[in-house]
């Protein structure tokens, strides 16, 4: 058995916890998060969350990078490099947007879920940068090939 297989599999786990957290702070700082139930269900049927789940699009590409490279290393090595370079844009874009948007977090009606999508979203893009780590630890393993 591969010594690195299970960071492979950390990756994947990473990544498919991430894109439900991702769907989770998207879906609070949308305007749904301050209606009542029966009007979720509507804005559900009317498609009005939509526009927000688009974000989510090319995130759900690196569960499946990931998934790629736990279950075929060798073959899908070269994924490393654009699964690294995706990571790094991301948290370089995080931070730069949490500087522009930190006027509008924090002092808003509700305290506790700015508090919660900027700490939540702080904390994915440090675990983000582990996971570009674990990439490029997998990458120099599968260098010269398998």
């Amino acid at each position: 058995m591969d010594a690195y297989r299970p960071l492979g599999a950390a990756l994947f786990f990473y990544e498919c916890l991430r894109l439900l957290l991702l769907v989770v702070f998207i879906f609070l700082l949308s305007p749904a998060a301050s209606m009542s139930a029966a009007s979720i269900q509507e804005a559900f049927a009317y498609g009005a969350f939509f526009p927000y789940l688009v974000y989510l699009s090319p995130n759900a590409l690196f569960p499946l990078m990931a998934l790629f490279i736990w279950l075929s290393p060798g073959e899908y090595r070269n994924y490393l490099s654009l699964y690294m370079a995706g990571k790094i844009i991301m948290v370089v874009l995080f931070f730069v947007w949490e500087l522009i948007s930190s006027r509008q977090f924090g002092f808003g009606d509700d305290l506790a879920r700015s508090i919660f999508v900027l700490g939540g979203s702080t904390l994915l893009s440090l675990t983000d940068i582990l996971a570009v780590w674990g990439a490029w630890t997998l990458k120099n393993k599968y260098r010269g090939g398998v």
